[in-house]
């Protein structure tokens, strides 16, 4: 602790010529400002002042556009129901046994 006191006034007396001058310099310009709002400053402006806007305008709330209506093409009919295939037991195994000739040429192909 006795060395940061001596450093504090080994520091002073290095240093106090620098020390008086920002003093009187603080000083100074505190006087400036007193003169300044004393003899220049207008208290009273004589012009109209407008009041200082705080805070922003609300702007309205963006809303989705209203959704358009799908157009969709006219619905074409069906065709005559005789024109439909049926899946009959019969017709699945007319397709099994086609598959299964149909790897049976594959496979052997392929060898």
């Amino acid at each position: 602790m006795f060395i940061f006191v001596l450093l504090a006034i080994l520091l002073l007396v290095l240093f106090w010529q620098y020390i008086l001058a920002g003093l009187g310099i603080w000083m100074l310009v505190l006087m400036m400002r007193a003169v300044i709002n004393w003899m220049v400053a207008d208290t009273r402006p004589s012009y109209p002042r407008k009041p200082v806007q705080t805070r922003p305008v609300a702007k309205p709330v963006q809303t989705r556009p209203k959704p358009k209506p799908v157009q969709t093409r006219p619905a074409r009919e069906l065709p005559a129901l005789e024109y439909l295939p049926r899946w009959t037991a019969s017709r699945r195994l007319d397709a099994g046994r086609e598959h299964a000739q149909w790897q049976k040429t594959f496979d052997s192909a392929a060898q």
